[in-house]
């Protein structure tokens, strides 16, 4: 018959008699008796210790003095120091250190002090803490890996079946582009923006084409961000203000006005792919969400400026308010979102791994404005 892991069972039947056997030892001999002998002897001689000297160890204002002291200073190394066996070694320390002067007060004045025990038992509460935070990590990690895998396993199967499918697209894009460029047609006027200006055939196909670069460059970045493979040489200094205005702007000319605000000589250490898809992001959830409805004027602002250390861009848009209920973390968080929302809460899901790869910082700004959000980045986080 066979038996999944024969050796571990072996060994453990192994161990399992051993025990057996020598249960079988101490109940034949009279060790057992001569131990619970010595064990009753023990208590019955503390008993009356303290039945002796119970007016020492009464309430006084030395072994409170004490004992106050000895929890400060347990509770200090409790907070102050970092790890978890720092803490407990300390407080055991002090502990011990308390012995040898529990003693020497009982002879000199006959107060028995408890302090020993007071810090004992905060080093159990210690001890405690920290293997419950230790069991919480390791269940936060398991659910995080397999989350991770799940999501993997999603975004593998994505670019297999949708990358070609864009190359497909790209291709007769271009061949068009190309034809009517040899024939000057190129330039000839196909609509009129939102602001005013003339859209050409030319720069409509070129913006379809660098539309379906972006979403290539989605598929393949997704999968290092969501892992936390994105490495640091994929890492670029970028003129953010001119990327915004320039390359991200004239998508969306035709629905709303971006205004980019800021100096131009601004630049970031940036993952650019995935920058500019997260930006994307905050144009389409206010296409989505804040003008959904419909709006005579709608307007995006982005406001840049820097200081030492960082790089803050402040969003904000004149559409609907952004919910009052939903926090940052909610929408940083995958599916997470209000309870009105047509979307499928994917958007913020992407931006918040995005500012998480960058090491830096998303906030919901509540002021004036209908939405706003501020993110940070350091200048040299990465």
């Amino acid at each position: 018959m066979y038996l999944p892991q024969k050796r571990t069972l072996t060994a453990n039947l192994i161990i399992g008699a051993s025990i057996a056997l020598f249960v079988y030892f101490l109940r034949q001999s009279a060790l057992l008796e001569f131990l619970l002998a010595w064990l009753t002897q023990s208590l019955a001689r503390i008993y009356l210790t303290l039945a002796v000297n119970r007016p020492g160890y009464l309430a006084s204002p030395l072994s409170l003095a004490s004992d106050a002291l000895c929890v400060i200073l347990a509770a200090s190394l409790w907070t102050y120091l970092r790890f978890a066996v720092q803490r407990i070694t300390g407080t055991l320390l002090l502990g011990l250190v308390l012995v040898p002067i529990s003693f020497a007060v009982f002879r000199g004045t006959g107060v028995i002090l408890v302090s020993s025990l007071i810090v004992l038992g905060i080093a159990a509460a210690i001890a405690s803490e920290a293997l419950a935070q230790h069991y919480s990590k390791r269940l936060h990690a398991r659910i995080l890996d397999r989350k991770q895998e799940a999501e993997f396993s999603i975004l593998g199967h994505l670019a297999h079946n949708v990358k070609p499918n864009l190359q497909i697209a790209k291709s007769p894009l271009t061949a068009v582009l190309e034809f009517l460029e040899e024939r000057g047609v190129a330039g000839e006027v196909l609509a009129r923006r939102l602001d005013g200006s003339d859209e050409t055939v030319g720069e409509a196909l070129r913006k379809s084409l660098l539309s379906l670069e972006q979403i290539g460059a989605i598929l393949e970045n997704t999968g290092k961000l969501v892992t936390h493979q994105v490495r640091r040489e994929e890492f670029s200094e970028v003129a953010v203000v001119s990327l915004l205005a320039s390359e991200i702007a004239p998508l969306y000319a035709d629905r709303l006005h971006i205004a980019v605000t800021g100096d131009r000589q601004l630049t970031l250490r940036l993952h650019r792919e995935s920058f500019v898809e997260a930006i994307n992001n905050l144009v389409r959830n206010a296409l989505t969400h804040a003008f959904a409805a419909g709006h005579p004027d709608p307007q995006l602002h982005f406001a840049l400026r820097e200081s030492r250390s960082r790089v803050t861009i402040d969003y904000t848009n004149n559409g609907k308010p952004f919910p009052a209920n939903l926090s940052a973390r909610d929408f940083l968080s995958c599916g997470r979102k209000s309870h009105d929302s047509p979307g499928e809460g994917l958007g913020g899901a992407w931006i918040g791994k995005v500012v998480e790869a960058h090491r830096g910082s998303f906030e919901i700004v509540r002021d004036e404005q209908p939405l706003h959000f501020r993110i940070t980045f350091p200048k040299r986080g990465l």
